[in-house]
Parts: C-alpha cells; structure tokens; sequence
C-alpha cells in the first residue's frame, strides 16, 4: 500500500488498483498484487475490476494466459459473489470465453447458455454492425454446445452484415446434428444476395454430411450449388 493510501475512499482505491492490474506496463507482481486485493476486497465494484483483466491482451501470450488462469481461480474462490459482476461485465465486455467459463463454473452449462443468448439479443437490438466482434465471439463459443434452443438463437444471424458472424451462426447450428437446422442453412444458399463463397460450401458440406433434404427449395438450388456439389434426390451431395 502506498504511503497516502489510507487517505483514499474504497472506490478510489479499487480504481487504484484496476488501472494497476490493467496496466500492460505494470510489473507481472503488482498486476498479481493488485488482482489480490480486488479480490480480498470482494464488493461487486472490484469484482468488475478483475474482471476488466480479461479484455486487456499482454503481447506475451503465454505470460497473458497465465495470469488468465490466476485471476479466474480467484473469481471461482469468490464464489455467488462472482456471478452477478460476471453477468454485469458480459454486456459490456469484448471478450466473452472467460466470463461465460466462469458463469458455466459457478452456475453450470445452462445458465452459461441462457447467459450467451442475452447477450445475442442485446447485440441483434443494439449492437453495431461496424463492429461484430463480440456476437461472433459468443457464437463461436456456442458452437461448442448442444441446446434445444441453439438453432433459433443462432438463425437471425445468418442475414448478418457480417461474413465472420453468418459463419460463426452457421457453425452452431451445425453442431446441433438436427434435421431442423437444414431450413435457416438453405437461406444462404437460396439467397442471390450472400457473396461468400466460403459460407456457401460450408452450408453445402453440412448439407452433404447429414443428408438433410432440401424440400422446397429444390428448384431454387438447381444452378446455384456452388462448384464440388449437386443436387440428388432432394439432397446436396459431392460432385
């Protein structure tokens, strides 16, 4: 603690300590000391705090991570206290694996889940097509997971402005293996509008893999597969 630091109020001294801890150029100790004592402090604000480390990248990966893996042992010490900074911080953070592990290690899968599809409705409402990085981060992660609910959250987002999201979409309905998921697919291949070549033969690969059928939409594919695949009894399959 420094010389003047009892002179400061709780919230100065917490703000004290976030800047320290996500300061790239502070020493790896007092980062480590300063998460310490957020964590020792334990109030909502400096949980927010130690939560703020995850957005912040060091160039050392290793040594990033590392101090990673620390500042989320300490937020699972913390316990129920960690749950709702954590889903304060998910709506206004940009990288969302560690909160959401977080959520999925205090309050299991499920509540993880429902955590993700809040925040793919606040960003289809709100967010910025300008800037996708987030909706396409808590996607990816989602592709990870099977849900009942996984293929509806995901499908507004193949028309998304962005490339990287549609694909992102198109991963989480994939990793679902339901034949309900062969419709919202087949609006990229049936839409003149969708540019990415790389989209549409992975929604053709899906398509071939399970050998879902393409039911009315048969006639709208017949000139528009693109190279590598065909149409066979209602199915897409390899050329």
């Amino acid at each position: 603690m420094g010389l003047f630091d009892f002179m400061l109020s709780p919230e100065k001294k917490i703000a004290k300590h976030v800047r320290r801890l996500t300061n790239r150029d502070a020493q790896p100790e007092d980062r480590e000391g300063s998460a310490a004592w957020l964590a020792q402090h334990g109030t909502p604000q400096a949980i927010l705090g130690l939560l703020s480390r995850f957005d912040m990248q060091l160039e050392h990966h290793l040594k990033d991570q590392g101090e990673k893996d620390q500042l989320f042992h300490l937020l699972v010490e913390l316990g129920d206290k960690s749950v709702e900074p954590a889903r304060v911080w998910l709506r206004q953070c940009s990288a969302v694996a560690r909160p959401l592990a977080l959520l999925e290690r205090l309050q299991g899968e499920e509540a993880a889940i429902q955590a993700a599809y809040e925040i793919l409705a606040i960003e289809r409402k709100d967010g910025n097509d300008f800037k996708p990085a987030k909706k396409k981060a808590v996607l990816i992660w989602l592709a990870d997971r099977r849900h009942d609910d996984a293929i509806e959250q995901a499908a507004p987002f193949l028309d998304d402005f962005d490339e990287g999201v549609r694909y992102a979409a198109t991963e989480v309905i994939a990793a679902q293996k339901d034949e309900s998921g062969a419709q919202p697919l087949l609006t990229i291949l049936t839409n003149p509008e969708e540019d990415s070549n790389r989209l549409r033969v992975r929604v053709c690969e899906v398509m071939a893999q399970h050998r879902w059928p393409v039911g009315e939409s048969e006639a709208a594919l017949a000139q528009s597969l693109p190279d590598g695949f065909r149409l066979s009894d209602g199915r897409i399959l390899r050329a």
